[in-house]
């Protein structure tokens, strides 16, 4: 994954993340590591960050300002959904259409339980749209943007990146244009443990990547590499020939006082 593509991926996934399991009062807390990872992955699916952090590790920690006022909070995922604002602020609400959009067709089956004392490893495979492949079409049509604007394009490239409401507007729009062919599969092994008697997820890398319809990856479809490779290749030969005409102008300039 080139750098153009690394940054796009980590500024739009900052923004990335009602079933009992044992929250509701009406229904009991899992007992089993089986029974966990499904209470979590129902609640991924749902949106459902109590539940999600209750069963998880999730939470890392809070920050807070100089007069002890917590500013944010760090989670491992769906960081954005978290953030001590309002749920009705515009930035909360494109979070989550995006989010939900990213989760409307999560699968998964368990294939293996393999159970110890306090630790146990699941073996799962998880389906989801292909968000690589979302990922790279936004990608490439960033790149096209910087090359249609003036200059080198840096001026179109934070534009984009500063509207991300817009840019997540985008995000759906491309979902949407998916077909049931664009979609990822993913086996990972998730770890459990025992917390005070209470079996929990760990959310490692790889298991969010597999949920997240493998968002976090480092290579895109073949046809969208090579696509990214020669807009890049494009907006270097842009580059030189914006520094040369600069050049240019600076060479004129100096002539006057010569």
């Amino acid at each position: 994954m080139t750098t153009t593509n690394k940054l796009i991926v980590f500024l739009m996934t900052g923004v990335l993340l009602l079933n009992g399991c044992g929250k509701k009062e009406t229904a009991s807390a899992p007992d089993t590591p089986q029974e966990t990872v499904e209470c979590v992955m129902e609640s991924i699916k749902d949106l459902d960050m109590e539940t999600l952090n209750h069963y998880t590790d999730n939470y890392v920690q809070t920050y807070h300002n100089w007069i002890g006022v917590p500013v944010e909070n760090e989670y491992r995922t769906f960081n954005e959904l978290l953030q001590p604002r309002s749920k009705h602020s515009n930035r909360y609400q494109s979070a989550y259409k995006l989010d939900q959009k990213i989760m409307e067709n999560l699968t998964w089956r368990i294939t293996d339980v393999r159970e110890g004392s306090d630790t146990a490893e699941i073996d799962m495979e998880i389906t989801n749209i292909d968000m690589s492949q979302v990922m790279g079409i936004y990608t490439t049509q960033i790149l096209e943007n910087m090359l249609e604007s003036p200059g080198i394009g840096i001026t179109q490239f934070v534009k984009d990146m500063s509207e991300l409401a817009a840019a997540k507007d985008t995000l759906i729009s491309i979902i949407d244009g998916l077909d049931d062919s664009d979609i990822s599969t993913i086996n990972v092994t998730v770890s459990a443990y025992q917390d005070s008697g209470q079996w929990k997820i760990h959310l490692t890398h790889d298991f969010i990547n597999a949920f997240s319809g493998n968002m976090y990856t480092d290579d895109y479809a073949a046809d969208i590499e090579q696509h990214i490779d020669e807009l890049e290749e494009q907006m270097d030969r842009k580059a030189d020939q914006w520094a040369e005409s600069i050049e240019n102008r600076v060479n004129k300039w100096a002539e006057q006082f010569e």
